[in-house]
């Protein structure tokens, strides 16, 4: 009977946590029976298309807005159920419902991931976070040094532990078809080179800021959007506007992402606040250098070889950066970087090892 691990998220759309959490449950799979609880309930299958295998091990509830008390017995009953070595929550809402839980269920072990502390400006935030850390007592982690020095600037006591997220390289990596081919069959205009983003259709992702680079750029570079989000028809009245139809394209949400890095030849975050973003560094696994603005822990998912980091609502200075990457002569390939500092398998150990260091060879 393989060891227990439980993920409390507080729900399962398309997002930087929900793809770490199914990342771990299928990587961690051989050695652990990893189960993802969301509190809200969602169709998963609208959005995720790798979960057959995991249906049983992926369980939602029905939180509403507001306090549910019943949250906490459900899962309380749950985690006396399934015995796990420790419970790992995921933002404010998790760390509650699933951290007092955990400690009435008398679970050994209790971890914290912090994505992003930018919630933590806010005091009463903060407030209600050291409450609950003092009462759930968690190990603490950050996903990337930056968000180390937020927490402890705003929360000096906490101290995170750093684990920077990791990407799976079994799954990301070059391809071997031919990217011609690959555009064909996408029905893209193959005789272009490509700028990749994959991000929520959101203002801070600053998509507006990239399409105004790209038009800065010569007339044989397009650029690809993968996402969906409330501000897609805006974006595309701007694409209109800048006489960019046949260079930009839109290609909505993108349920194997495997499929998308290999289209392009840089790929681009414009954001203008991220954590530790997972997409550029899926996409160097494939082989893909990274143009990204100098956010958050942007810098520490860059590879330093191959990759650009440039000011952040800048157009031209990233029109320059992305113009640059994609006429780069160098053969040393970012997956390097990927390889040795952020790997999935790597990321996983580090995990385990906070709580269980004799199960740490099971995953050599």
């Amino acid at each position: 009977m393989k060891p227990v691990i439980v993920h409390v998220v507080q729900h399962l759309k398309p997002g930087g946590i929900e793809s770490f959490a199914l990342e771990f449950q299928r990587a961690a799979q051989p050695f652990f029976d990893v189960h993802i609880i969301s509190l809200e309930k969602q169709n998963v299958k609208c959005y995720w298309n790798n979960i057959d295998g995991f249906k049983e091990f992926i369980h939602m509830l029905n939180k509403k807005p507001g306090w549910q008390a019943n949250i906490f017995t459900q899962l309380k009953q749950f985690f006396e159920k399934v015995k796990p070595i420790y419970v790992h929550t995921h933002h404010i809402g998790p760390l509650i419902y699933g951290g007092v839980a955990a400690r009435q269920a008398k679970v050994a072990h209790i971890i914290h991931t912090e994505h992003d502390a930018w919630h933590l400006a806010d005091f009463k935030a903060r407030l209600l976070q050291r409450l609950i850390v003092s009462l759930v007592r968690p190990i603490y982690v950050a996903d990337a040094n930056f968000v180390a020095e937020q927490v402890n600037r705003l929360m000096p006591s906490l101290n995170p532990v750093v684990i920077p997220n990791g990407i799976d390289t079994n799954k990301f990596k070059p391809s071997t078809v031919s990217k011609r081919l690959l555009l064909q069959q996408a029905g893209l205009p193959a005789e272009l080179k490509y700028i990749g983003c994959a991000a929520r259709l959101e203002s801070v992702k600053a998509h507006d800021v990239l399409i105004k680079a790209v038009h800065n750029l010569p007339k044989n570079i397009g650029l690809l959007l993968a996402g969906t989000g409330s501000l897609k028809a805006k974006l595309q009245q701007l694409v209109i506007t800048l006489k960019l139809e046949k260079r930009v394209f839109f290609l909505g949400h993108v349920d194997d992402m495997t499929t998308f890095y290999p289209l392009i030849d840089v790929f681009c975050l414009s954001s203008h606040n991220e954590g530790l973003p997972l997409s550029p560094m899926e996409a160097q696994a494939c082989g893909i250098p990274a143009v990204l603005t100098d956010v958050g822990g942007c810098k520490e998912a860059i590879c330093s070889v191959t990759g650009r980091v440039v000011q952040a609502n800048n157009p031209t200075l990233l029109a320059q950066a992305l113009l640059s990457s994609l006429n780069q002569k160098s053969h040393y390939s970012p997956r390097i970087f990927i390889e040795k500092q952020r790997s999935l398998d790597q990321m996983i150990k580090q995990y385990v090892s906070l709580t269980q260091a004799d199960l740490r060879c099971k995953l050599c």
